[in-house]
């Protein structure tokens, strides 16, 4: 799935340090797992590792979302033409 595309942040309500890690995460997956369901997993469970709590993952070309987060816990990005919606709920 190989994605070496510069991430475009949409919304972030996130720490600098927790994004970069999201963006991180991100492209390392992209780079080495062949789907967008790998990518996710692999995503959320580098949160859950280092963050605790439940995390939620979604990428995708075509989605639509509507959610509740915890406060602090929540990204929305492209990665290429991959968007993906990071966030942690209570």
């Amino acid at each position: 799935m190989a994605s070496a595309a510069k991430a475009v942040v949409k919304i972030c309500d996130m720490p600098s340090d927790m994004l970069e890690t999201a963006l991180t995460e991100t492209e390392y997956a992209f780079t080495n797992l062949n789907t967008e369901k790998e990518v996710a997993q692999a995503v959320r469970n580098a949160f859950v590792k280092k963050y605790n709590g439940v995390w939620h993952c979604f990428v995708g070309r075509n989605f639509g979302a509507y959610m509740t987060h915890e406060q602090g816990h929540h990204v929305y990005f492209y990665m290429g033409q991959m968007a993906v919606l990071l966030f942690k709920t209570g």
